[in-house]
């Protein structure tokens, strides 16, 4: 952390440290954080291991002699305060201090090696928690980091040097069909024919059974046209992504004018069938086992023809 700070130049807020058995973690409070400042940080933590920095121990009665000592000090102050004992400060000479309750080397030397093994955002995005491994921890870490990477190599046709650009092109290349496939989902919803049904009262039903599209275009296609449109209108969408897919998605939903048909009542109702999911009254999402997805679309049918 320390050396992270020096790279950012700010004090950062950490929440929370935590040892495990094969590594530990440590979690602080940061809006954005770029990989290479992360690089970077564990270079120069590897470079203070092997000059061997030394590590000093503190006490101080209150936060506020501890302050007043190392005006730059790293603390959970709250955390610090609920447990009311002296103040413990360890000082990685020229470099950071912080306050720990936890033991510690008197030489960095004796850490070995540092390695990074994860950085992921947590917390709603506010913050970030970084995994690390020392000693026979990170030796062993980096091998497996190691033969994961050599899968990742294998499966691509990549090498070392060439995988990152491998993935990178993968990745833009997954965009753009991706983008695609959103179109094609488009343009294959706005195709559907319409039938009427209803008794009483006059109601267009879109239905089909759609395959190997985008299930979030689907929605939010079908999501758009029920808070827009004036009529009667009732869609039933069903949707397999692939052959070999054994559930189906479903989409149940209707426009404002209908008011007195609740589709997440209905498909509630329709649970014998194995169908989950739910939603608001005027608009419901579910799966259902494909050998069931006709039952289930003829059944809706009925029920909704008995309110119109």
């Amino acid at each position: 952390m320390g050396s992270l700070q020096k790279l950012l130049g700010m004090t950062l807020n950490v929440r929370k440290v935590e040892h495990h058995e094969k590594d530990s973690n440590v979690i602080f409070r940061l809006p954005d954080l770029d990989l290479q400042t992360v690089k970077d940080a564990q270079y120069e933590v590897n470079s203070l291991i092997q000059t061997g920095r030394k590590i000093n121990t503190h006490s101080f009665q209150t936060m506020e002699d501890a302050k007043q000592h190392f005006p730059n000090l790293r603390a959970n102050e709250a955390r610090i305060k609920k447990k009311n004992e002296p103040i413990r400060v360890i000082e990685i000479e020229g470099h950071d201090v912080a306050a720990c309750a936890m033991d510690h080397t008197s030489d960095l030397r004796e850490c070995e090696f540092f390695l990074v093994t994860r950085v992921s955002k947590t917390g709603g995005a506010k913050e970030y928690e970084i995994g690390f491994a020392v000693q026979n921890q990170a030796k062993e870490a980096s091998i497996i980091l190691s033969q994961k990477l050599l899968n990742i190599c294998r499966s691509l046709g990549a090498n070392m040097n060439t995988v990152e650009s491998t993935v990178y092109k993968m990745s833009e290349e997954r965009k753009v069909c991706e983008l695609k496939l959103r179109h094609l989902t488009e343009e294959r919803l706005t195709k559907i024919e319409s039938r009427e049904i209803g008794v009483n009262e006059k109601v267009k039903l879109i239905q089909d059974t759609l395959y190997g599209l985008d299930d979030r275009e689907i929605q939010d296609f079908v999501g758009k046209k029920i808070s827009t449109s004036q009529e009667n209108t009732i869609f039933l969408i069903v949707h397999i992504p692939n052959d070999v897919e054994e559930m189906a998605s479903v989409i149940f939903a209707r426009t404002r004018p209908l008011e007195h048909i609740d589709c997440s009542k209905l498909l509630s109702q329709l649970s014998f069938l194995g169908v989950k999911g739910g939603g608001k009254p005027s608009f419901v999402s579910g799966v259902i086992k494909r050998e069931n997805m006709n039952l289930l679309i003829n059944q809706i049918i009925v029920d909704v023809n008995k309110l119109l």
